[in-house]
């Protein structure tokens, strides 16, 4: 395999991370960016470059499941510098990096920088999305903070941040991980507004989603990226009534398209 300088892993289901992944490669020397969905695919993912990061949303205060998955997955050749970089509504308050480090210490490798970048929240099961006023400042506080980073990256130097109530955000995140069956259930489908578009499948990253009468059906295997909430042109699915009137996201740098999951065929 051929090495290269850096090689930058993404997960995003509205867009955050991947628009994260495409400004540092923006900024950064000879920078390939690659879809952690994607790589999943492989059997044996592997990656041999001289820096390797991996960008991605925090889910429920730690890693996003198929993360997880992926960093156990992945066989990282030799010892490159690695960072990662966690986009969320809310910084400091979780453990994702520790959870990181931990799976990546099994491999003998480490974490040297971490940073957390504070864009829009997704999760509007909590509250709904920020105001567009509030939007912009965080667009242009992350692009300053970004060039920061490329800079830290370019010089391979270390960088810690804070990771607040680790004990608290760990439990909180092993209870979500086991009730995963039951994630997908507060999903529902608005037949008579449906179009049948069938957006909702394919930007499932787990294939969770089949729509054997045109409509989404769930398989009790989500990971909660709620891809298929705010994507749906339509807004004709829900989480429950919580959702319902609350507005729909997707960053306005990245389309539609960009996020769909290809499958081995299409890619």
């Amino acid at each position: 395999m051929k090495k290269i300088s850096t090689v930058i892993y993404y997960y995003s289901a509205t867009g955050n991370s991947l628009y994260v992944a495409r400004e540092l490669q923006k900024v950064v020397n000879d920078v390939e960016i690659r879809s952690i969905v994607e790589a999943m695919q492989e059997d044996k993912p592997q990656v041999n470059a001289e820096c390797v990061g991996f960008v991605f949303p925090m889910h429920y205060f730690g890693l996003p499941l198929q993360v997880e998955e992926f960093l156990q997955k992945l066989t990282i050749l030799e010892s490159p510098y690695i960072f990662a970089i966690a986009t969320c509504g809310v910084p400091y308050w979780g453990r994702p990096f520790v959870d990181a480090e931990k799976i990546l210490k099994e491999k003998n490798r480490q974490i040297h920088a971490a940073w957390y970048v504070r864009l829009v929240s997704n999760y509007i099961p909590l509250r709904d999305i920020a105001a567009d006023w509030r939007i912009k400042i965080r667009a242009w506080l992350a692009v300053r903070k970004l060039k920061k980073i490329a800079g830290t990256i370019e010089k391979r130097e270390h960088h810690a941040t804070w990771q607040l109530l680790r004990k608290f955000c760990a439990g909180y995140h092993e209870k979500w991980k086991a009730e995963q069956r039951k994630i997908d259930e507060n999903f529902q489908c608005d037949r008579e507004m449906c179009t049948s578009c069938g957006l909702c499948e394919r930007i499932c990253p787990r294939g969770n989603i089949l729509r054997p009468q045109g409509q989404p059906v769930w398989q009790h295997n989500c990971v909660e990226c709620l891809g298929c909430l705010h994507i749906c042109p339509v807004k004709a699915i829900e989480y429950g009534e919580i959702t319902k009137g609350r507005k729909r996201y997707r960053h306005k740098k990245i389309e539609v398209t960009e996020l769909i999951r290809r499958t081995g065929k299409e890619a």
